[in-house]
């Protein structure tokens, strides 16, 4: 395999969900970045778009079938401002709900949720929490 070319690379383009209704879940995932849904996206689009300034795009496409098993690649959410506890609690109350729970008593752990489309995502402690 070698050492890694620097002259070719690939750059993340979109983190992609498959959804019965984009716009809906995009509404959620615009709260949960706090970054407001693409101005020409509208209810009822199959495809809707988020554009943070910083990161990939978050890409929210139709699809006809239901979600069956857990995901294989998923999104891992850090909060700069609140703790891991708050910022799970913040988002529950936006919509999503706990799957699993691996937090520790010492404070170790995270916490596995799932947006509304059933998409699994992981709450993980903050940098502050990290160090203490």
């Amino acid at each position: 395999m070698g050492g890694y070319r620097t002259d070719v690379t690939s750059l993340i383009r979109n983190v992609s969900f498959d959804c019965a209704d984009p716009y809906v879940l995009a509404v959620f995932w615009s709260e949960v970045i706090g970054h407001p849904i693409a101005p020409e996206c509208a209810p009822g689009d199959r495809e809707v778009v988020i554009e943070p300034p910083a990161g990939p795009r978050l890409y929210f496409q139709a699809v006809a079938e239901p979600k069956q098993v857990k995901n294989r690649v998923h999104v891992c959410l850090q909060s700069p401002d609140l703790g891991r506890d708050a910022e799970i609690g913040r988002l529950l109350a936006a919509g999503a709900t706990l799957l699993s729970d691996h937090r520790t008593p010492d404070g170790a752990g995270w916490a596995v949720l799932q947006d509304p489309a059933g998409n699994e995502f992981c709450v993980t402690r903050a940098g502050s929490e990290r160090h203490g």
